[in-house]
């Protein structure tokens, strides 16, 4: 069976399964900060406040995206621009947390080059037409043009190559397939460490980078305090003793195995916030990446606020 009959079969039989459960069905990113999730479930702490949260592991925005509109979800950890695709879609969600927003104390997404180029690109200023693997409609493609207006890039200085799955855009760019990715941590770390040059980060901008949606169902005092409670403790565990997480992420495959030691385990409390998690995102950034997603012409109108965060 081909990959992607795959992937619908499996994605029919998570749907069928998710109709009669009751846990929080939350989508997961190979992403660094997404292990708060993780520990949030399996140290019982999302137990202890009363909810029963399952997180699934995707590889992709786009599976995930497909898994929320099936019904195979209850929530994700994604972008504020696949929150508001889903909405526009009918699948009515909001924003309840983020779990990382740039900052200039920790580079959470940087633009590698290949090794085989490294030496050649070393600038932003000395790229022509570069080929960088990117995921189109999600917050790395957002934040390439970004990139492009920060660094005041003619509009060909890299060229995209659509690469959906996380994974494979690191491999693409280690074997020298693409001249330049777009990766988030841990895997932009590990790039460096072999050979690829991080040439442009986000620690500059102003963004709030990846958040945690539910579905309109689970959209309640109770079910959402106890859910931020859960994962505030979580980050609060993590940045207490950041070795002991350090193997669980490798066993999750969010932290390469070889140098892991030396890698900084993601930090979440660098906001003067109440519950040491990043700040929700603003009306101001839920407009700008609206207009920016109906610029592309992935949304029709730019969405109220009140649709996209949830704040009672």
């Amino acid at each position: 069976m081909k990959p992607g009959r795959l992937f619908a079969a499996a994605l029919l039989a998570l749907a069928a399964t998710a109709s009669a459960a009751d846990p929080i069905r939350i989508g997961l990113l190979p992403a660094a900060d997404s292990i708060v999730i993780t520990i949030a479930s399996e140290e019982g702490i999302f137990k202890d406040k009363g909810l029963e949260v399952e997180p699934v592991p995707f590889r992709s925005a786009l599976e995930i995206g497909s898994a929320m509109r099936a019904g195979a979800l209850d929530g994700h950890f994604g972008d504020l621009m696949n929150v508001l695709s889903q909405n526009a879609s009918g699948v009515k969600q909001a924003v309840i947390l983020t779990t990382t927003r740039a900052n200039i104390g920790q580079r959470c997404f940087g633009l590698a080059i290949s090794p085989r180029l490294s030496g050649v690109i070393k600038t932003v200023s000395d790229l022509r037409s570069a080929s960088t693997a990117m995921s189109s409609s999600t917050i790395i493609d957002y934040l390439l043009d970004r990139m492009k207006d920060q660094e005041k890039l003619a509009p060909r200085a890299i060229k995209n190559v659509e690469i959906r799955q996380i994974p494979v855009r690191m491999q693409m760019l280690m074997a020298g397939k693409v001249d330049a990715a777009l990766l988030p941590e841990p895997l932009a770390t590990a790039a460096e460490r072999q050979g690829a040059r991080i040439i442009w980060d986000d620690r500059k901008l102003d963004e709030p980078l990846a958040v945690v949606a539910l579905k309109s169902r689970f959209l309640n005092t109770r079910t959402v305090s106890a859910f931020k409670e859960a994962v505030s403790e979580a980050a609060r565990r993590i940045e207490a003793n950041p070795s002991k997480y350090r193997e669980l992420m490798v066993k999750k495959r969010l932290l390469p195995k070889d140098g892991a030691d030396g890698y900084p385990v993601v930090r979440f409390s660098l906001f003067p916030t109440d519950d040491g998690l990043p700040p929700l995102p603003t009306e101001d950034e839920v407009r700008r990446v609206g207009k920016w997603m109906a610029s592309k012409g992935m949304l029709k109108s730019v969405p109220d606020f009140k649709d996209v965060v949830y704040l009672r």
